[in-house]
């Protein structure tokens, strides 16, 4: 699966697709949402799992657009800070159902959602 994690924290961003290249996944770290957008069309990613506050664009401004520009790929949101779930809110009222993981994230639980993609 070709997997772009996207945050503005370097060493995160670098950690966990690290660990999902040792998953044998096909894994990208890209350190915000505008050079995300401009990976994903080189890329072609089946998932994006992202940051959701990160200066700039953020991780439900990304999604959208990515969501616009690939629609059969797979959207995983993370995130440490508490008042992130009324952004969410926001973005589930307009429509979407994007997951948001917990920051700091597990490594095996991160490996077992994107495993559960891969049939979606």
């Amino acid at each position: 699966m070709r997997v772009l994690v996207v945050d503005d924290e370097k060493p995160l961003a670098d950690t966990l697709a690290w660990i999902l290249q040792g998953e044998g996944h096909e894994a990208f770290a890209v350190y915000d949402g505008h050079a995300a957008l401009k990976k994903s069309e080189s890329f072609n990613p089946d998932c994006v799992i992202s940051d959701v506050i990160m200066p700039g664009m953020n991780g439900i401004e990304l999604c959208s657009a990515i969501e616009k520009r690939h629609p059969n790929c797979q959207l995983l949101l993370f995130s440490g800070h508490a008042f992130t779930g009324e952004l969410l809110a926001k973005a589930r009222a307009e429509g979407h159902t994007w997951e948001l993981l917990a920051k700091p994230m597990d490594p095996e639980e991160l490996l077992a959602k994107v495993a559960s993609l891969r049939g979606k």
